[in-house]
Order: C-alpha cells, then structure tokens, then sequence
C-alpha cells in the first residue's frame, strides 16, 4: 500500500501559489495525499481579510475528494514556512517561485532562503510548471557527500509514482576525486536497491555542467530535477548552480533540501535515519 502524504502549500494569492496548488492536485491522480494550504500574515490585524481572501481563492482549484485544510499564522515567510511544515508532520512542501530578475522571488524573498529554514524536503515549481507524470527523475550527485542527501526525498516521490532515477555526475579525470563521485554513487545505488527504486549513472562533462544537465533532461525527457542545496563549497553544487535549477528553461519542478537539515553524526547517516 502506498504511503499516504501530506504536503504543505504556502500561498500568497498569486499565480505561483496557484501554480503549486495545480501541481499537487496532479500528483493526487497517482498518490494518496492530503493538502494543508498556508497563507503567513505579519499581524494579527491581517487575520479575517486573509480568511475572507482564502475561501475565495479556494473556489478557483477542483480539489474533487481531496483533503484539503487551510491555515492563516501570524510569522515570518522566510523562517517559519519549514518549521510550521514540521510542527504538522507534512512530508513535503510544494512551494511556486515567481520568476523576476532571472530567479527569483518566492513572495517578494528569495526561495532558497526558505530552503535553508525548512528540515522538510520542498519541490519548486515556476509560474510556468504544468503537472507531467512524474516518470524520471534526474537527480545530480558531485564530490561532496552532501550532494547525495536528497536522495530519500527523490525514492519516496519514484516509489510513489513507479518513476526511474537517474544518477548525474560530472565525469573526473584524476584518480582521487573519480573515487569520491564513485563512492556517492555507490552509497546511491545501494539505497535505491534496498528502497527497490529503480535507477541508473550518467556522467556528463564537467565543463559548463549545469547546460550540459539541462541539455540531457530535455534530449530524454525527465520530468523532475532532484538536488541538494548546500552552500559554502568549492565545488560545482554551489548555492548559484542551485538558483539556476529552479528557474531552468524547461519549468521543470525541482525537489531539494538543506543539506545541513539532515545531517546526523555518521557521515552518512541520513540514509539510515
């Protein structure tokens, strides 16, 4: 039996959030979930307009059977919106981004901002992203260990929906950094084996990566973009590579998380925990 799901939409009453909503009542055709709708407000004084507001929204989406709840807190978007998803147990956030100046804005802020805050996995979709069955899924792995920490989100959404994951690295020439993307493959490939997700490796050029990437989910069609957001490296997973992710050409949705949301004491005990 399929895991039931409970994802949380933060909602701003634009077409972003509307754009997340419509994602997730796509993913409802192919997996069981529920759905808390969440607007924050900065006073009080906000609360019953942003009620009123809410349950006029909501006349724009067709839930059908969906469990739906809504919620108005008073807090701050770019700190709370992860740690409200936590407080109510959901297992993702499906969050729109508006796309001015090139990234852009998750209301009126930066996305990875909110990124940063949450301990629960987020998928961004752009203004432009429309519900495709989520069938592949390309998830980047590179040096550093942290690069493989999305990975339980990326099975959970394969086992969901019967989806492949493909494994994308940057092809080494030296010896001691192929050995390092290796071993992340390695630690992949036998996560996805005992969670029985199927999957497969591709290495792409290093050079000009993130085209290269891009060039590869559109020449085979993948659906999804899977990749961990860390900052402070000096490798090519940097928080810029990750911006760009979320606003890639194709209006893919990507899911990813803080790499520092699931850091335990082994090295690489998120996979077990």
């Amino acid at each position: 039996m399929s895991k039931h799901i409970k994802i949380l939409v933060p909602v701003d009453f634009t077409d972003a959030s509307t754009s997340a909503i419509n994602f997730v009542i796509g993913m409802s055709g192919k997996m069981s979930l529920s759905i808390e709708l969440l607007h924050i407000i900065a006073g009080e004084s906000e609360f019953q307009r942003a009620n009123l507001e809410f349950e006029s929204y909501k006349q724009n989406f067709n839930f059908g059977a969906l469990s739906v709840e809504h919620k108005v807190i008073e807090g701050n978007v770019l700190e709370d919106i992860g740690k409200i998803a936590e407080s109510m147990e959901c297992d993702l956030i499906v969050m729109g981004t508006h796309g001015e100046r090139g990234m852009q804005k998750v209301f009126g802020s930066y996305a990875l901002k909110v990124v940063g805050n949450s301990k629960v996995p987020l998928i961004i979709v752009q203004e432009e992203t429309k519900f495709t069955n989520i069938q592949s899924i390309a998830m980047t792995i590179d040096l550093e260990k942290e690069s493989i920490q999305i990975i339980k989100a990326a099975a959970l959404l394969a086992k969901q929906f019967g989806a492949k994951i493909h494994l994308i690295g940057g092809r080494q020439d030296d010896s001691f950094l192929k050995t390092k993307v290796n071993t992340n493959m390695i630690l992949c490939k036998e996560f996805l084996m005992s969670e029985n997700v199927d999957h497969e490796f591709h290495l792409l050029e290093r050079k000009n990566f993130e085209e290269n990437l891009i060039d590869f989910c559109r020449d085979n069609s993948m659906d999804m973009l899977a990749a961990t957001f860390y900052a402070d490296t000096f490798y090519v997973f940097s928080t810029k590579f990750v911006q760009h992710l979320l606003m890639n050409e194709l209006h893919m949705p990507v899911i990813t998380i803080d790499s520092s949301s699931t850091s335990s004491g082994s090295q690489y005990g998120f996979l077990t925990v």
